[in-house]
């Protein structure tokens, strides 16, 4: 009888030890880069009362440095399409930095086109960023592309930096007080 129940708490109960060990992990499509287990800090943003995404900040550093490799992973609530995703992206980058010129903004929109796919809910972006190299784009795991690593501080700082449209959302990702 011991042995039944012995038996049938395993049973029970190590389906979801399992499946929580599973999540203690970089994503896939990052796990070269962060070793990490988990991300370093996250939190949501919300367009009105619903909730538009979810923010994970990925990095091996104690804290954000574009010295070192890190990763933002936005698991959507909501859909949009490419060009809401690449006109939300631009305002966001300009309002970081007000000196992002035309010219800049003319180079980086056709590379925003063809790394943000159209999303909806559930769908997960993630973007890579290593000192060095071009930002890479994955949608739900699959490679999108790249953009030019000249724009990482504003991309990244568009959650990051201090002048960021969403301060609470920053101090989440940082792990700020």
């Amino acid at each position: 009888m011991v042995r039944k129940i012995a038996l049938l708490t395993l049973v029970l109960c190590a389906p979801p030890l399992l499946m929580s060990g599973a999540a203690l992990a970089a994503p896939p499509e990052i796990a070269s880069t962060i070793k990490a287990d988990k991300p370093y800090g996250e939190g949501h943003m919300n367009f009105l009362f619903i909730k538009a995404y979810n923010a994970r900040f990925w990095t091996d550093a104690t804290g954000w440095s574009m010295e070192q490799p890190c990763a933002m992973e936005i698991t959507y609530g909501m859909g949009f399409d490419t060009s809401d995703l690449v006109e939300r992206t631009i305002k966001e980058m300009k309002n970081v930095d007000p000196g992002l010129g035309d010219a800049e903004i003319a180079r980086l929109t056709p590379q925003l086109d063809k790394v943000y796919p159209p999303v909806k809910s559930g769908d997960r972006l993630m973007a890579l960023y290593a000192p060095g190299k071009p930002i890479a784009f994955f949608h739900n795991g699959t490679p999108t592309g790249s953009i030019d690593n000249a724009y990482a501080k504003d991309f990244f700082g568009l959650w990051l930096l201090p002048n960021t449209s969403s301060p609470s959302l920053r101090a989440k990702l940082l792990k700020l007080k």
